[in-house]
């Protein structure tokens, strides 16, 4: 008689394995489809938020050895269709401006830059192509605008002084803004990598350039001819940033798949 119970016994651990089996295997096909869902819908047209930061390494200054260096990051929201994309946003430039060196009176004099962070208005278009079966790489370019909107610390428009040379004479100065190109632009190449099925992380190489010196400046020295200088927001940089699809979290969001 005890041989019963221990059948049914075995019976029920039996089952209740096999439907233990079971629903782990539709968990696991659950996350299979959610994956393939939230890949499939990244991969759709539509709106992207793009977190970002990088580096700007403008030329040294001659005779300092401090290169002109810019920490941008910012938030931007961008729309694709197909393989072109539009963006735009906000971004925060620092500018560590190296310093200036003017000549005058045969002596190399020093002009210390300022760090005023600047808002900047970005608008990029870009051109990728994916790879892969999946479309899990993106490889394309890049063509970025940027509109320097305004500074948190004013701006100095004309500045004076006395300045001590090499040879330790001290001589008056004056240092005048006379014009000012709120407008640069960046071009470069830039691949997209699939992270979490859902997303991108993007990563971009470029050159800032400009048309015309973001800032000119007269400076007199004494009682020599005024001396032009200018400065530019140009050089190599970096950006690491991150595609997040409106589309994959707004079904997240609403619990539709």
């Amino acid at each position: 008689m005890k041989i019963v119970p221990l059948l049914l016994f075995s019976v029920l651990l039996v089952t209740n394995a096999l439907a233990q089996v079971q629903t782990n295997a539709s968990k696991k096909a659950g996350k299979i489809v959610k994956a393939e869902n939230y890949l499939s819908l990244s991969n759709e047209n539509g709106y992207y938020v793009l977190p970002h930061f990088g580096m700007r390494y403008g030329s040294y200054s001659d005779g300092s050895g401090i290169q002109d260096l810019s920490l941008y990051y910012g938030l931007g929201l961008g729309f694709r269709r197909q393989n072109l994309s539009l963006e735009s946003g906000l971004s925060f430039f620092h500018h560590d401006s190296s310093p200036t060196y003017a000549q005058g009176s045969d002596r190399i004099l020093e002009l210390n830059g300022t760090g005023a962070p600047y808002v900047i208005l970005p608008f990029t278009f870009r051109y990728d192509i994916p790879t892969g079966k999946k479309q899990s790489l993106r490889i394309g370019a890049f063509l970025n605008t940027n509109l320097g909107i305004f500074g948190f610390e004013e701006e100095v428009v004309r500045r004076s002084g006395q300045i001590q040379t090499q040879g330790g004479e001290r001589l008056n100065y004056s240092l005048d803004l006379v014009s000012k190109n709120p407008v640069f632009f960046k071009t470069g190449i830039h691949s997209r990598i699939r992270v979490f099925n859902s997303g991108f992380l993007n990563l971009e190489l470029g050159q800032f350039f400009t048309l015309s010196p973001n800032r000119q400046y007269e400076f007199t020295l004494a009682n020599n001819s005024p001396v032009r200088l200018a400065r530019s927001w140009e050089g190599i940089s970096w950006l690491i940033g991150g595609i997040l699809p409106l589309n994959v979290f707004e079904k997240k969001l609403n619990k539709k798949i």
